[in-house]
């Protein structure tokens, strides 16, 4: 967890949009087995998939911080050694808005799913390594949620 000027995190982690873990790993596979030609082919098929609402654009990673009455999506820029949140906010919502958070966890990654009470939904990829801040966003957002 890193601190940002005037935002008090609980819980916080890097986040990814839906679906760009999978179109990573697809590429690569495809790269390995077919060379270039597979590459472009699985690269395409593993996008053309509907991703999932997310308010960041395809590879954009950003820093997902839960304070005591809000949740804010800070934009991150990627590092040499890990990414690093900066102070520009992308998105935010108040916790008290949130119906329910889930965690699913896969093996590579997992999803982060947040619906909110005005029907719309936040869904990121989380890296296998950054799945610990998940799961305390996640922790934290249940006493919120209906489920």
């Amino acid at each position: 967890e890193q601190a940002l000027p005037g935002h008090e995190a609980i819980a916080a982690t890097f986040v990814e949009p839906r679906g760009m873990v999978r179109s990573v790993v697809t590429g690569v596979a495809g790269r390995e087995v077919l060379g270039a030609a597979g590459f472009a082919a699985a690269s395409a098929a593993a996008s053309a998939g509907a991703p999932g609402p997310s308010p960041l654009r395809a590879g954009q990673i950003a820093y997902l911080s839960v304070s005591d009455d809000e949740l804010v999506l800070f934009h991150a820029k990627r590092g040499a050694f890990r990414p690093k949140p900066t102070d520009e906010v992308v998105a935010s919502a108040p916790r008290s808005s949130v119906e329910f958070a889930r965690l699913e966890k896969g093996r590579i990654a997992g999803v982060l799913e947040i619906s909110f009470a005005s029907g719309s939904t936040w869904a990121f990829d989380i890296p296998k390594v950054h799945l610990g801040g998940a799961q305390q966003i996640a922790a934290v957002l249940a006493p919120f949620g209906r489920s």
